[in-house]
């Protein structure tokens, strides 16, 4: 049993050091708003390595890798 619980313990240890400290979840898009999300895999955001762009109109574009660090904008609606 303690084995278990030990192994259990090592693997979820493992798990959680593979996120990245730094990776952020975007914030949601307000009504009103145009969201454009820059995704990078690396903590000084020089590798980019996907977009979301949430629109006025509702619709949603994205490319690439949408998880990791990132740069979010957002501007309202005219």
């Amino acid at each position: 049993m303690i084995r278990r619980v030990l192994a259990v313990a090592v693997l979820t240890t493992a798990a959680l050091a593979t996120v990245p400290t730094g990776a952020q979840a975007a914030p949601a898009c307000r009504a009103g708003y145009m969201c454009n999300t820059q995704y990078f895999s690396d903590s000084a955001r020089t590798n980019l390595v996907g977009v979301k762009t949430e629109f006025c109109s509702g619709e949603v574009s994205t490319w690439g890798r949408l998880n990791g660090y990132i740069t979010w904008s957002t501007s309202p609606c005219n």
